[in-house]
């Protein structure tokens, strides 16, 4: 088990490190970690179990808690935060959806001991599995293709286990409804108004379905309605998705705000979509560049060049030369297909499931899946990672 301790309490680390060993749960040096590094640390680490003290110091605490709300969170992981009883603000916000138990310092070792019981009894039982995997399609610059990408992402992904979330969050052009033919009743918008209440009968009922089995939650029906939705929206959202959902495949524009943030630091999967073009080419290293401070490891994002084959485009190594990454997948031009598939409001790998496209797009699904699937994604094979038809 890969254990964390985030700690700036010399007395109550050793405590929890004896109770740790003891159950035989081993946190070495290089795992104890301040609230200052923690962030960019677990972020390229793939952590079973965090632990947090949080500060006696009010200003600590809130540090804390900022620190919790910003954490990267794999599938499977569990979060535990240690800290005083008396005071509800900080247990009532750390309950928010920021840790799975909060633990009383007062009895520091029956809490954490419960709690690890807790915790194994739901490793035994495989109810970790269930936390679903978080796949984003980022587009660098407009034009990408990264829409009609996500939706027959998403479609293949429900095909092979029966469901899949979607979620628009490019919240002033998403047009992902349109790309589905479906007409949502809600948005993004609605959910984000009705945050202080938001369980899962109401995170549900804010979906549309799909006949494909994809649950779309969609961006916002008018501009003024961007306004309503929040960060702390957001989060829960993503957290609720990924309970709820075995996968939720999401739509972000390159805005960048601290909406688009939050489901950046929820992501398994990050797929940078460009076309093989100088415009697409600069914004792609932007977008690169920003992300590595925001803790978003470089091995969680994967390059797609979409739109491949077409004349006078940039040489896929020059591209993988100016990037320093190579590209992982490769999605065939075939405007004619795109085109009649996303005006009839069909997925391509529907509308037109022998062409090349749609077996790239399943391909790619394969390489994100993450688990094993039952048969029904495995029209293609794999090469060294790198896809290409």
């Amino acid at each position: 088990m890969n254990v964390f301790l985030v700690s700036e309490n010399d007395a109550i680390t050793d405590r929890i490190q004896r109770i740790l060993f003891g159950e035989r749960l081993e946190c070495p040096a290089s795992h104890l970690l301040s609230i200052d590094l923690a962030i960019p640390l677990l972020a390229q680490a793939e952590a079973d179990l965090v632990v947090v003290v949080l500060p006696e110091e009010p200003e600590r605490a809130v540090r804390a808690l900022d620190m919790l709300e910003h954490m990267p969170r794999h599938a499977g992981t569990r979060v535990l935060a240690v800290g005083p009883a008396s005071d509800p603000k900080v247990v009532i916000r750390a309950l928010r959806g920021l840790v799975d138990d909060y633990l009383d310092d007062a009895d520091l070792e029956g809490e954490l001991l419960s709690a690890l019981a807790r915790w194994r009894k739901t490793l035994a039982s495989g109810t970790h599995e269930a936390q679903g995997r978080v796949i984003v399609v980022l587009a660098p610059s407009g034009g990408s293709g990264s829409s009609t990408l996500s939706v027959n992402l998403a479609t293949v992904l429900a095909k092979e286990h029966k469901t899949a979330a979607l979620i628009d969050m490019k919240l002033e052009t998403g047009d992902l409804a349109a790309l589905l033919d479906l007409k949502p009743t809600y948005s993004l918008s609605d959910l984000c108004q009705h945050v202080a209440r938001m369980d899962r009968t109401l995170f549900e009922r804010t979906f549309v379905h799909h006949d494909s089995g994809v649950h779309l939650l969609a961006a916002p029906r008018h501009l003024e309605d961007i306004g309503r939705i929040t960060p702390e929206g957001i989060r829960q959202a993503m957290m609720l998705a990924r309970s709820v959902y075995p996968y939720v495949v999401v739509d972000l524009d390159h805005s960048f705000r601290e909406e688009q943030l939050q489901v950046l630091r929820q992501a398994d999967v990050v797929l940078l979509v460009l076309r093989l073009d100088f415009s697409s080419l600069r914004n792609a290293r932007r977008t690169l560049e920003y992300l590595e401070p925001l803790g978003i490891a470089r091995d969680k994002v994967r390059l797609v060049a979409n739109r491949y084959g077409q004349p006078k485009e940039v040489p896929y190594a020059k591209v993988e030369e100016a990037l320093a990454m190579k590209i992982a997948h490769f999605i065939p031009d075939d405007p004619r297909t795109v085109n009649r598939a996303n005006n009839n409001g069909v997925p391509i790998v529907l509308e037109a499931p022998s062409t090349k496209i749609s077996r790239s797009v399943t391909k790619l699904a394969i390489s994100v899946n993450g688990r094993h699937t039952n048969g029904q994604l495995t029209n293609g094979q794999l090469t060294n990672g790198r896809h290409k038809d």
